[in-house]
């Protein structure tokens, strides 16, 4: 497997599997296939050409096997702050163990940039999610109840979970 950052030139994989994962997982996102699915290619080049977005993906041979989405936020009070985002493997390789050198590709990033935390929310359900970012450090800092609205009128509640680096405390 091989980890690397994706360009405008993996617009195309990255639509690929934006869309699989909204199809096979939408309990996960906030956004439904139902939109992505209609946006233009342009949508998803523009957003990997985003500098505030660092979309790490892993590679088998030349299929896009997972990704995860760094955001970083460019408001001055909060710019010590990232998020993890739209974090997926492809339906034929989860439980192999994917998901976990990508996220620490981005948690590395994260370090690299200076970031002091980083954020992420997960379905309180999704127990597997939940233990691998656990793993790493993350801990539960608050959940929203009733956040999502599934078409069958089905709600979710969803974890804030977030990482601290206390490597760069001064005190």
């Amino acid at each position: 497997m091989r980890i690397r950052v994706l360009t405008k030139e993996d617009t195309q994989i990255y639509r690929e599997l934006r869309l699989q994962a909204l199809e096979h997982s939408p309990t996960a996102f906030a956004s439904s296939y139902e939109e992505e699915v209609t946006y233009e290619p342009h949508y998803f080049e523009n957003f990997l050409n985003n500098q505030n977005h660092i979309v790490f993906g892993a590679f088998e041979e030349e299929l896009l096997v997972g990704m995860v989405t760094l955001e970083t936020n460019t408001r001055l009070k909060m710019c010590h702050i990232a998020s993890l985002k739209g974090i997926y493997v492809h339906q034929d390789y989860q439980g192999e163990g994917i998901s976990k050198p990508i996220i620490a590709a981005a948690i590395m990033r994260a370090k690299e940039l200076r970031c002091e935390q980083i954020h992420l929310k997960v379905n309180v359900k999704n127990q597997i999610a939940k233990g691998v970012y656990t793993s790493f450090g993350f801990e539960i800092i608050g959940m929203e109840k009733d956040i999502l609205k599934m078409p069958n009128h089905q709600y979710i509640d969803e974890y804030h979970m977030a990482l601290y680096f206390d490597e760069w405390d001064e005190d």
